[in-house]
């Protein structure tokens, strides 16, 4: 296949017939879809690593040759993540669904076809479709994430999660929602928010965060944004206690944390650490406070603390 043709799909600028001749060769054989999968990476890779996210009049041809280097660090972590390829049908065409997974101890970032930016921490999922048919715009998202909707006032953008959906035209939010605790917050940076969830429903206005508990939206306003501190690498934890504190560090730094069963559980936390500085700074420096011995296995990634 052409990879010319296939940035073109990408970019949803292909003509019909160029669509058509795409989906038959995806569907002609399981090697085929691989490396659309491949060059969709790629294409993502490249959007994110370019100044101007404008996708008109751009030869991706050419760029592509020319940003190997620079997109490297975006592509490992890329494929550090688990994608899959899905396939939904709308009206007559096959719209390829794409479902990616943050794992532990990293973050993504995506451009999706519209131009929305998304901003995933780890253990999120996102479904998403490689290019938005028809009159709305709908994607899935479990986990923690942040995104910057591209305005389209004829064409809505929802989130769906797994305890509601956010509806948008263009904004600034973070989202929370996971299945395990029935957590659904939004904070509202820019912009309005159509919340719901059952048959409960709220607009949310910049500036507030609101959170759906005991089948309810409770609203209050932003005073910081500590807890969405993920975003730009920073591990912020506020009153947790050991075991809270090592849970996060599990998710945070990509290790499991075994802690030996005498180990005191009375003392909380409050404070932050940069991800970049890595797990064994922050564990020496809460030992300052907190006195316990750890052995980091490398080979199994495991950490064991004991008193």
């Amino acid at each position: 296949m052409n990879k010319e043709i296939l940035y073109k799909y990408f970019e949803n600028r292909a003509s019909l017939e160029e669509r058509i001749k795409v989906r038959e060769w995806v569907e002609a054989a399981p090697e085929n879809k691989e490396k659309f999968s491949r060059e969709r990476n790629i294409y993502n890779a490249i959007l994110l690593s370019t100044d101007s996210i404008s996708r008109t009049e751009y030869n991706f041809r050419r760029h592509h040759r020319m940003q190997l280097l620079r997109i490297a660090a975006i592509f490992i972590v890329l494929f550090s993540a688990t994608v899959g390829i899905f396939y939904v049908t709308m009206a007559d065409r096959m719209i390829p669904l794409y479902s990616l997974t943050v794992p532990s101890g990293n973050t993504n970032t995506l451009l999706l076809p519209d131009g929305t930016k998304v901003w995933l921490n780890a253990g999120t999922t996102i479904k998403y479709p490689s290019s938005f048919i028809g009159t709305k715009r709908n994607i899935e998202i479990e986990g923690e994430a942040y995104l910057e909707v591209a305005h389209n006032r004829w064409r809505p953008f929802t989130v769906n999660t797994p305890n509601g959906k956010v509806k948008v035209l263009g904004t600034k939010f973070y989202v929370t929602s996971t299945t395990k605790d029935k957590y659904f917050t939004v904070s509202l940076i820019e912009g309005s928010v159509n919340m719901a969830s059952g048959e409960k429903s709220i607009i949310l206005k910049p500036g507030y965060r609101a959170q759906f508990e005991n089948g309810e939206f409770k609203q209050s306003v932003i005073h910081s944004l500590e807890s969405e501190l993920w975003k730009d690498g920073i591990y912020y934890f506020k009153n947790k206690s050991f075991n809270e504190l090592m849970s996060g560090f599990e998710k945070c730094f990509g290790v499991k944390i075994i802690i030996d069963n005498n180990m005191e559980n009375t003392q909380h936390y409050t404070g932050k650490f940069y991800r970049y500085n890595g797990i064994q700074h922050a564990l020496r420096t809460l030992q300052y406070d907190f006195k316990f011995d750890y052995k980091w296995d490398k080979d199994s990634n495991t950490i064991s603390i004991t008193k």
